[in-house]
């Protein structure tokens, strides 16, 4: 049996394989198209987007001020999700750097020995949400030209997420107590100069792998849409279940309210690119099948949300958030920001490069 599933695996592989070259090979065009759609959405939104808030975050779990943020959040932690003190500290900045944030976190701390593996595979599972900046001025100003609409898609992320960590949290085992608590130890923070360059080096190796994979599903995405003959809001879902940006943008061009409860939907699904990441982020801390189990429970939880949210909406404020408007790409952020930060990023990333290499010289 384990024979027939193994070669099953294998012929379907393969034959994924055989058709993306396919593709690459006589529809070359789509995926030319397609890389060239997700390079402008690297460098307009995802690293405007996350690179600050990557570099903030690790700059702020490796100081003093996390101790903060772990008594502060500390009893919503142990309420709702049942974890330790920094599973609520890491849960708040990944709702405010993005999605990557949050496994980053999560696998910096178990790496040092701050967070038990069990721990951080639950964390995992929720400790996930868009940028704010992306939703509100991306998604929101962006594309449906709304910002308090962006808001309120941010809020419903933010509180899906919540559900689904008090969800999974009890569903999942309860954590075992194993006698007298002892003592934590004081931690050791390093100086700021060497967070400050380790934050730097670690965001912009994550930030070439999330451009990545955004750039190949959005070429991926290209070749289905070029070969496969999808209607307007089938290859709208196609394209939110494959990459967020790209899904979000096709959804703004729907007519009618469609648009954005399928928005609401990608926004907690988070796309099959960004679980993706998560997993390259996690270093294999967790299954890919148990992520995007959960995302989907919170794309569902978002959906729900929204939904609810606009049922008791007073219906002048309705017909504003609803009004159909073409999306566009290019307002999400300003072009003299986008310009500084990509400029940072760049400079960043040659540093790092000529890190490694003097590291590989040394050696």
């Amino acid at each position: 049996m384990e024979r027939i599933k193994a070669g099953a695996r294998e012929l379907w592989q393969g034959s994924l394989c055989i058709l993306l070259l396919w593709g690459i090979l006589f529809r070359g065009s789509y995926a030319k198209d397609g890389i060239l759609q997700g390079l402008t959405s690297c460098y307009q939104v995802i690293i405007p987007a996350l690179f600050p808030f990557l570099v903030v975050s690790h700059l702020i779990m490796g100081s003093r001020l996390s101790l903060a943020l772990e008594a502060l959040f500390s009893p919503v932690s142990r309420f709702l999700f049942r974890s330790g003190r920094q599973g609520g500290a890491i849960f708040s900045m990944a709702m405010i750097g993005g999605f990557p944030v949050g496994p980053k976190l999560l696998r910096g701390a178990v790496d040092r020995g701050e967070l038990e593996r069990g721990e951080a595979r639950r964390l995992a599972l929720f400790c996930v949400a868009p940028a704010p900046a992306f939703v509100i001025t991306g998604v929101g100003g962006g594309m449906f030209h709304s910002m308090q609409l962006g808001a309120v898609l941010y809020l419903c992320s933010v509180l899906g997420a919540v559900l689904t960590g008090t969800t999974l949290s009890r569903l999942g085992p309860k954590r075992e107590k194993k006698g007298p608590t002892p003592a934590p130890r004081p931690r050791q923070f390093d100086p700021f100069s060497a967070v400050f360059v380790q934050a730097v080096s670690s965001s912009v190796q994550s930030l070439l792998s999330i451009c990545g994979y955004v750039i190949l599903f959005s070429a991926l995405l290209q070749l289905l849409g070029g070969c496969l003959p999808l209607p307007a809001e089938g290859k709208a879902l196609l394209s939110g279940l494959l990459e967020i940006t790209s899904g979000c943008l096709t959804a703004a061009a729907l007519p009618g309210r469609a648009g954005i409860y399928l928005a609401a939907f990608f926004l907690g699904f988070c796309g099959l690119s960004a679980v993706c990441q998560m997993q390259f982020c996690l270093g294999g801390l967790t299954s890919i099948g148990k992520l995007l189990g959960a995302r989907l429970l919170c794309g569902g939880l978002v959906l729900g949300l929204f939904s609810l949210f606009c049922r008791f909406l007073p219906s002048p404020v309705a017909d504003v958030f609803f009004s159909a408007t073409p999306p566009r790409l290019d307002g999400a952020l300003n072009a003299p920001l986008t310009s500084v930060l990509l400029l940072l990023f760049c400079l960043a990333s040659l540093f790092t490069l000529s890190r490694k290499s003097r590291v590989l010289l040394d050696k």
